[in-house]
């Protein structure tokens, strides 16, 4: 064993899990031999909920991460309900939309604190609790970025976190076939229902197959804008850019770019 491959046996991983793509192929690698570092006694999966996940996200999370637990690997789903001390003193007990619902916000596009309060700063803090003041000597977080995505990872070795997706050259293409060979559930792209940096064709599906979501976006939407003139997506009323959408399909008689590629920020993982 070289010195190498034994620094990294000896480290405690944090694989953070999204519910999406990414994640579900470095669920792939593992249970394919190609993170071998990673064991059931070193390596935590966690799943942090902002209680604003799309429906098929929580089904997925299920299904790739309850036979994970019944075969002994460490999978935890943290939220603000159940592990409030994780999470800083504004969001204890919250999720997310309620949060966004009593301070009548919405999530910034550009500043995302959304992610920075109930995806990484809960994470660091569960693995401060895991290995203690030293985490940074003694852990690793590993993050599921795919590799034509490389400029969305920080630079290697801040706070020890690791890219198994880039380390192994492995493209959006690459994860599907991972996912399929490892036998795994298909996954689709994860992330909250009313974030700003989704797509087109992610709003359009909320409209059409989730509406009491919709709805509540556009409640979110209604007060944020009476209180800061913030919309969610450009600078229009959402429901009046649905129907520009949807008029512009119905005059064309088809659906463009209603299945585009277009990502969520850094927590579609």
């Amino acid at each position: 064993m070289g010195w190498l491959t034994k620094f990294f046996m000896d480290k405690i991983y944090i694989l953070s899990w999204g519910g999406g793509v990414n994640s579900t192929a470095m669920l792939a690698m593992i249970k394919l031999g190609m993170l071998p570092e990673l064991n059931k006694d070193n390596c935590h999966i966690v799943f942090a909920d902002t209680g604003a996940e799309m429906p098929y996200t929580y089904e997925h999370t299920s299904r790739c991460l309850q036979p994970m637990a019944k075969e002994g690997w460490t999978c935890k789903s943290i939220s603000p309900v159940n592990y409030p001390e994780l999470y800083s003193g504004r969001c204890q007990n919250t999720t997310l939309p309620a949060y966004c619902h009593e301070k009548q916000i919405i999530p910034s596009r550009i500043y995302k604190w959304c992610s920075r309060e109930y995806k990484a700063n809960p994470l660091k803090k569960y693995r401060i609790d895991i290995c203690g003041k030293n985490f940074k000597e003694n852990s690793v977080m590993l993050i599921g970025i795919a590799l034509e995505e490389k400029h969305r990872a920080v630079e290697d070795g801040v706070e020890w976190t690791r890219y198994p997706l880039i380390e192994q050259d492995i493209d959006r293409k690459g994860c599907i076939e991972l996912i399929k060979k490892a036998g795994l559930p298909i996954a689709r792209k994860s992330g909250c229902f009313f974030c700003p940096n989704q797509g087109k064709a992610q709003w359009l599906e909320l409209y059409t197959d989730f509406p009491e979501l919709f709805k509540q976006s556009e409640e979110m939407e209604r007060y944020a804008v009476e209180k800061s003139s913030y919309y969610l997506v450009r600078d229009i009323p959402l429901r009046q850019q649905i129907n520009k959408w949807v008029k512009k399909i119905k005059e064309n008689c088809k659906q463009d770019d209603f299945f585009e590629t277009d990502r969520h920020c850094l927590c579609e993982l």
